[in-house]
């Protein structure tokens, strides 16, 4: 038997990802927001609900490749998460991109007078554990979504710039319960500032998605690094922290599309993530 040529992923099968991403995960929040927002007194427990929160794009990008294109193709989806069939010198970029992000940003501040706040920041003895707990329960469940399934047919459409774009705008609006929960990081940050912070991100993600012959699991490694980074240098406890760090993600994201140019983000031929992008038809019987 032989397999006729791939066909792209729908545009409504990406909308219905994004659908199911977002209940499932608002759902899962839903408790805890009602309860720190004072509108319900749950008890404790049922704020064991939230760790299934991060889980939404997951669990959305696993129903969509099973409805779409059967069991095998799941198993394919989850090998991208730990693939190391990629250009290994782009691991440079991937493991020190958001510390030097961080660390010309705590310089700007140092120079425009500003302070660090460095006592709200994770301590050295805690940045293995953290680094361990974000891998499995947000860097993971997220980028089989966004980068894994959504990313690659939004490239197509969109160019890698535009589909960054929008795919930062949605994935910093899925984080809106996040912004009613007490201690979460979202609860800091005005929506509108955590919006455009997603959006700049985004592109980074895209750049080495992109260059990466689509690897979830580098994005998985940028996401862990980045979360943990933004844990240690707590420059967004104050507004102007916030917006000097913007500024400078995002002069390090106009260099990268200026470089690498807007509709790719790369100077391959192709961008790779096939198995995210392509829904194969159903095989042909051999001559």
């Amino acid at each position: 038997m032989t397999a006729s040529a791939p066909r792209p992923v729908p545009v409504r099968h990406v909308v219905w990802f994004f659908v199911l991403a977002f209940v499932i995960s608002w759902l899962a929040w839903l408790p805890t927001v009602l309860d720190s927002t004072g509108m319900l007194d749950l008890p404790d427990p049922v704020g064991i609900l939230g760790i299934v929160g991060p889980f939404g794009p997951f669990i959305a990008a696993l129903v969509m490749v099973r409805r779409s294109r059967g069991r095998g193709a799941i198993m394919a989806l989850l090998k991208r998460g730990w693939s190391l069939d990629f250009d290994k010198r782009w691991l440079v970029p991937t493991i020190l991109l958001a510390p030097a992000m961080a660390a010309v940003t705590v310089g700007v501040m140092a120079l425009t007078g500003q302070q660090v706040a460095w006592e709200y920041g994770l301590s050295a003895v805690a940045i293995v554990p953290m680094a361990l707990f974000i891998l499995v329960m947000n860097a993971a469940p997220e980028e089989y979504g966004w980068r894994g399934y959504a990313l690659e047919p939004m490239m197509s459409r969109l160019g890698a710039l535009g589909a960054s774009l929008v795919l930062g705008a949605v994935w910093g609006l899925w984080h809106l319960p996040l912004h009613f929960i007490a201690g979460t990081v979202q609860e800091n940050i005005p929506i509108y500032q955590f919006i455009l912070q997603q959006m700049v991100l985004a592109v980074f993600y895209t750049w080495l998605f992109a260059n990466t012959r689509g690897a979830v699991s580098i994005a998985i490694l940028f996401h862990t690094i980045a979360n943990v980074v933004g844990a240690a240098v707590p420059t967004w406890t104050t507004e102007q922290g916030r917006w000097t760090g913007f500024l400078v993600q995002l002069a390090f994201a106009v260099v990268i599309v200026l470089v690498w140019g807007p509709r790719r983000l790369s100077r391959r031929r192709e961008t790779g993530g096939e198995a995210a992008s392509a829904e194969p038809s159903a095989p042909s019987p051999a001559a």
